[in-house]
């Protein structure tokens, strides 16, 4: 396999991952109101870790990067949003 078949393969799974896991969870959350269930530390280091890949996919002229990690890094702060508004109570 040549590089750019690998890089197409992570960036197909890395937007199953982004495109099912995290809308759903998103959308579950935001259907309870709350975030009850999920670790914070998760979210924070979901949305941290998505953050730094997108920055650093958008320094490098890599496609594959720019693709696989910008939607994540936009539905891991929104996530993290979610976290911040529900645990002050405003979701009820």
């Amino acid at each position: 396999m040549t590089p750019e078949n690998w890089g197409t393969l992570a960036t197909a799974a890395s937007l199953v991952i982004v495109g099912i896991g995290l809308p759903h969870q998103i959308y579950k959350n935001f259907r309870r109101k709350t975030c009850e269930g999920l670790a914070p530390s998760l979210i924070i280091s979901a949305a941290i870790s998505y953050t730094l890949w997108c920055i650093y996919g958008w320094t490098k002229p890599d496609l594959f990067l720019k693709i696989a990690q910008t939607p994540g890094c936009a539905l891991a702060l929104i996530l993290l949003i979610q976290l911040i508004y529900y645990r002050k109570g405003r979701g009820q």
